[in-house]
């Protein structure tokens, strides 16, 4: 058996073109399925050959390219209708993605069947886009949306769940799986108590079409969105199943080409199913290569696959185990393959950066389950997902970069902060300006020679950081708008500004360190006559970071500013 599994392992690895990199000089170990699957070659031949020898727009031409391209568009229709058990293809809408199904729902459901004082009911563990939307719609509509907790295994209260239906519940919506713990909810059971109470049941299936078999017609849900771009396929593209009943109800959600029956000067009538939710030029490709990634996976079979994945979860939780001060989030007895987790005393953006340097990809934050994380009095996790080509070997290294992470600095030689001016609270001489500061930075810098060797630099400067008092973390001194936790406290003496500040993430106190570097111990004028912007892309910071990090440094820059504002003007 396991000379099969390898055989197995090694046949589906080699679909996959982008594991032959190296990353960091390492085989690249790929554990952020969740976020985005990597694609088979199949799929990119499809895409390359589609827009080589195929391309030409859908249901509009009467020659032969647009003909053929209608056919095999309408012919992915079915292929997906059968994939996930639909009784028609009338009832499959091609979607963007899941985020643009679910608000195609809200936005078309809710005009015709939500009122003020109607109720939404959902849980705390939903992706933002299963969230936002249903916020946006009870803000509009004057409804209620109410929100369940999960227990604390990550398991949705069921018996808590289905009390909250009641006789002013319009619509009962949750995510298939949880994509920040792998939770299986019980949907089955939610859907049978939801119907027996004429609500309707909205599931959002991102991270159960790439993982579960799927029946509509024995699911019995009114709605299913998904993506396929977690399912193998295609980015850009996804789809929402919705009961042809329900849809032939609905009016479209967006009005232009494709979707329409009849225009006349003033009015229009509409297209059938599903044509009248699909506006303007469709992602032809996307469809197409979507339909690829299915044909790719029941070619190895999604019980297959299913199969493969609890065993390979089952492994990693053994082995995540051997792991001093690991705690996983979310345990739940049902999950699909998702491994949320923290270290103790690391933040999970410093893990994430350090299993990166090991060529080891995988998710940290928030996963977009805001709502989550604070229930669970957590600031975020790191997050290992699986897809069909992961292997035992790619756990191992996993477990492996934990445990040095675990044992002790991973800096690189190299000059540290200690070389450079200093971030203490002492005066420094009247010659020390913020440009001279620059100076110094810009030569520590160039004893680099890549990127990740001044990252390492940040991260030192962040290790040097004084530590802040507690008492001076608090909910004023807080920089909002970063993914950490940063506080920064200043105080004037003998007309300068003096910065303590701090962070619950190491690169994110290396970004505040370096900032404080630059402007503390100087006049506030100094500071208000200083483009800090101009400056930090002087010293290369951006380039550093990324782009949702860039935001907060932003974030820290106009705190820094205002800071010195106040400094000037009392």
């Amino acid at each position: 058996m396991s000379d099969l599994t390898a055989i197995s392992d090694t046949r589906i690895r080699a679909d996959f073109p982008t594991l032959r990199q190296e990353v960091y000089g390492h085989p690249l170990v790929y554990l952020d399925s969740a976020a985005s699957s990597l694609k088979p070659q199949c799929v990119i031949d499809c895409l390359a050959n589609y827009y080589t020898n195929e391309h030409s727009n859908v249901h509009r031409g009467v020659h032969y390219l647009s003909q053929r391209a209608t056919e095999r568009y309408e012919t992915s229709r079915q292929r997906l209708a059968k994939f996930v058990g639909s009784p028609s293809e009338r009832s499959i809408v091609f979607t963007r993605g899941t985020t643009e199904a679910i608000n195609l729902v809200a936005s078309v459901l809710g005009d015709k069947y939500i009122r003020r004082g109607d109720e939404i009911l959902t849980t705390v563990m939903e992706h933002h886009s299963n969230l936002v939307p249903w916020q946006l719609l009870a803000q509009k509509s004057g409804a209620r949306l109410r929100v369940s907790n999960v227990l604390p295994d990550g398991t949705l209260d069921l018996d808590a769940f289905v009390d909250q239906m009641n006789d002013r519940t319009r619509l009962v919506t949750l995510g298939h799986v949880s994509n920040s713990l792998g939770t299986l909810n019980p949907v089955e059971q939610v859907i049978e108590e939801a119907h027996t109470r004429g609500i309707t049941v909205l599931l959002d299936g991102a991270q159960g079409l790439p993982h579960l078999p799927l029946n509509m017609e024995t699911l019995n849900c009114d709605f299913y969105c998904a993506s396929s771009h977690k399912a193998y396929g295609p980015t850009g593209i996804g789809f929402l199943y919705g009961r042809e009943t329900l849809l032939e109800e609905l009016s479209p959600w967006h009005g232009g080409g494709d979707m329409i029956e009849e225009v006349h000067r003033t009015s229009s009538t509409w297209a059938d199913i599903p044509h009248k939710f699909e506006a303007g030029t469709p992602n032809i490709a996307g469809v197409l290569g979507m339909a690829a990634a299915i044909d790719y996976i029941d070619s190895i079979g999604i019980e297959s696959l299913r199969i493969r994945e609890k065993a390979l979860l089952q492994y990693a939780h053994l082995q995540v185990s051997t792991v001093p001060g690991l705690r996983i989030v979310g345990t739940s007895p049902e999950k699909v393959g998702v491994l949320s987790f923290l270290l103790e005393g690391k933040h999970p953006y410093d893990v994430g950066y350090a299993l990166d340097q090991a060529g080891i990809a995988v998710r940290t934050g928030h996963h977009c389950t805001m709502p989550l994380m604070k229930h669970l009095g957590i600031p975020g996790t790191v997050r290992a997902s699986l897809g069909a080509y992961n292997t035992r070997q790619d756990i191992d290294r996993l477990v492996t970069r934990l445990k040095e992470i675990v044992a002790g600095p991973l800096t690189r030689t190299g000059p540290t902060a200690t070389e450079a001016p200093s971030c203490e609270n002492d005066e420094p001489s009247n010659a020390e300006t913020i440009q001279s500061r620059k100076t110094a930075i810009l030569e520590d810098m160039e004893l680099f020679d890549d990127a990740d060797g001044r990252r390492e630099y940040l991260i030192e400067l962040g290790e040097d950081l004084p530590s802040m008092k507690a008492s001076l973390k608090t909910e004023a001194n807080r920089i909002h708008g970063c993914l950490a936790m940063v506080w920064l406290h200043s105080t004037v003496r003998n007309g300068r500004i003096y910065f303590e500040a701090d962070s619950d993430a190491l690169i994110t106190r290396g970004m505040i360190a370096l900032l404080i570097r630059l402007t503390n111990g100087q006049p506030p004028r100094s500071i208000l006559e200083t483009d800090l912007m101009a400056l930090i892309h002087d010293v290369g910071l951006p380039s550093l970071i990324t782009a949702r990090r860039k935001n907060g440094l932003n974030h820290m820059l106009e705190r820094i500013q205002k800071e010195a504002l106040l400094a000037e003007t009392t």
